[in-house]
């Protein structure tokens, strides 16, 4: 049985849409890479950290204060993308997700403020991804 003209107009959006719906289905049900979690006791002195055999480097300029900018710097030797998203443990603050521009100095950049906690908490996690691949690095801002 062959199909007329106007029954294949009338399926091809129905097929794209099960297309779409599966497409989504199959990015939400995907294992994310579980990240890597890393220690950077002073944020400001910096750290450097091991991610797929290469060295990347972390540094914070001006202090770690909600509602206060400050500059994050990752030098990720041959990195494409980095992004930083902020979050803390079973706490909804928001879309605090920051892409790191290139700079002149072969690292990547961004102006951060983070946003006050109602609950008054202070600890944070930073997330890094770089290339698709992700470094944890808690931290505590200041008071003052």
């Amino acid at each position: 049985m062959a199909l007329s003209t106007r029954q294949v107009f009338l399926a091809v959006p129905w097929l794209a849409i099960g297309l779409v719906v599966a497409s989504i289905g199959w990015w939400q049900t995907r294992t994310p890479e579980p990240a890597q979690t890393a220690a950077c006791p002073d944020l400001h002195v910096g750290c450097a950290l091991q991610l797929d055999g290469r060295t990347v480097t972390v540094r914070v300029e001006g202090k770690l204060q909600v509602l206060k900018p400050f500059q994050l710097t990752v030098n990720a030797p041959g990195a494409r993308k980095v992004q930083a998203q902020f979050t803390m443990a079973s706490m909804d603050m928001g879309f605090n997700l920051y892409s790191l521009r290139p700079d002149a100095q072969g690292g990547f950049r961004a102006r951060i403020v983070l946003p006050v906690c109602v609950s008054g908490r202070r600890d944070w996690v930073m997330s890094l991804e770089i290339d698709g691949r992700r470094i944890d690095l808690p931290f505590v801002t200041e008071l003052s």
